[in-house]
């Protein structure tokens, strides 16, 4: 995470105390920092007093070949030990003196200790005074010896140490929906600005990547098409690309004449997650599919064709993008078919009869899109009916039905069973993530990848 990279680069014998259960990643953040700060003459150490070296490379594939076995010391005491890095001890100046020699010799830049738990048990056995005076001395050394250190801790109460050190970071694991959450706290940071004082992260491959882009931060642009038979001629008879790779490759795509449902689990997701929607809409226009929107309620179609414009070429957009509206002076774009504001049985067929008559001049299979949150100046029973009748029909086509789903959207729980595809939408400081109800899925983070050819792309990334 920069900041705290940033502060430990920046000054000299900066100590940080990183908090957190077992299992929530410490480790996997103590490694991954100790390789990105110890890059060119910079020189890191990490003792361990849980686990010897060759076990936290069985642990770590990769890892040998990134930080070396003379940056990792075995601190486990262990008589059978066959590293040759050992820091062995059976006092606070035994320990004291073992990590004075090895920063000094190796001329250290930045030293972990994990756990500093262990060590201090094992010193002073739980005494507090003794506690003390071993966290004094260990501090001390660092300013001395101008050592950036990190201790780790599996104590996440607060403690006399807190006020010693530079920064705290903690690490919690927790569940949302039944689905995994890792987040990083930033509780202190001395010295420095905090942006932002929690961040989303996950532990896949092995590595520590922290979540930093915010909800409104996914961007847009050209969107490169996905190839309805692009997986296997199975896939592409049965189901349509989301037009996100890594979308396809978690729910396998979207089946032909399904409802698919995205629910925004918060108003503060806003208009964060279109992105997502946007670039299966721009697919399958690019595939010379029919598209037939309705924005949610609050948005203008004209606005809507503007950003959908970042994504595809105006030609496109002309010949296979169709949305209601309620201007005349925006009815007179080919895009735009007219349509009345009043709410009513009546006008709600109205409006069916319209969707209909532009439906038959699209080229099919059609995308048919609804901000439900748009239906909601009509009664409970018109919007049960229309759903109803609109989910029959498209099942019985190759068309999809796509609704957007807001928390203050009428009928809520009835629409979600209809759904045959469920995504939810979540809001995690400040990020934006998804996870399916139907089918089941992981929590994932979504981020944009880097521009590569001029095309607009997202990473979906899963938290382990």
């Amino acid at each position: 995470m920069y900041e705290i990279e940033n502060a430990l680069q920046s000054l000299d014998s900066y100590t940080v105390l990183l908090k957190g259960a077992p299992g929530t990643g410490k480790t996997t953040y103590a490694i991954t920092l100790l390789e990105h700060l110890c890059q060119g003459d910079a020189k890191g150490v990490y003792i361990s007093t849980r686990i010897e070296p060759s076990v936290l490379y069985k642990q770590f594939p990769g890892l040998e070949s990134r930080v070396p076995p003379r940056n990792i010391v075995d601190a486990t005491q262990s008589e059978f030990s066959e590293s040759t890095q050992q820091v062995l001890y059976e006092d606070d100046t035994s320990f004291l003196r073992s990590v004075y020699g090895l920063v000094v010799e190796k001329d250290v830049t930045i030293l972990i200790i994990d756990s500093w738990d262990a060590v201090s048990f094992q010193i002073s056995n739980d005494n507090q005074k003794s506690i003390e005076k071993l966290e004094n001395s260990m501090l001390d050394i660092a300013r001395k010896t101008k050592t950036r250190l990190l201790l780790i801790s599996e104590y996440s109460g607060e403690k006399k140490l807190d006020y010693l050190v530079d920064s705290i970071i903690r690490l919690e694991k927790d569940r949302v929906d039944d689905r995994t959450v890792r987040k990083m706290y930033v509780d202190k940071l001395r010295g420095f600005r905090i942006p932002h004082n929690s961040y989303p992260f996950t532990l896949e491959t092995g590595q520590f990547t922290h979540f930093g882009v915010s909800a409104i931060g996914l961007g847009n642009g050209k969107h490169k098409k996905l190839k309805r038979d692009e997986k296997s001629e199975t896939w592409g008879k049965q189901y349509y690309s989301t037009g996100i790779t890594d979308l396809d490759l978690i729910i396998g795509g979207y089946p032909k004449g399904s409802f698919v449902l995205l629910e925004l689990a918060d108003d503060s997701i806003s208009q964060s997650y279109r992105p997502v929607l946007f670039h299966t809409i721009s697919n399958f226009m690019l595939n010379g599919c029919g598209v037939i929107y309705m924005p949610e309620e609050g948005s203008y179609s004209s606005s809507v064709k503007r950003v959908l414009s970042n994504y595809l070429d105006a030609k496109v957009l002309d010949k296979y993008l169709r949305m209601p509206t309620i201007s005349e002076t925006e009815s007179e774009d080919i895009c735009f078919f007219k349509i009345n504001s009043e709410g009513g049985a009546e006008s709600l067929k109205t409006y069916l009869t319209k969707h209909m008559a532009v439906y038959k001049d699209l080229k099919k299979p059609v995308l048919h899109v609804i901000g439900l949150s748009r239906l909601d100046i009509y009664p409970e029973e018109d919007i049960r009916g229309m759903l109803s009748e609109v989910v029959s029909w498209v099942r019985t086509t190759n068309d999809v039905l796509i609704g957007v789903l807001r928390q203050s959207a009428k009928l809520k729980n009835e629409i979600r069973e209809m759904a045959d595809v469920h995504l939810r939408f979540i809001p995690l400081s400040g990020t934006i993530n998804v996870y399916g109800v139907k089918p089941h899925t992981l929590l994932y983070n979504i981020s944009p990848l880097p521009i590569k050819g001029g095309y607009h792309k997202l990473a979906l990334t899963p938290f382990l």
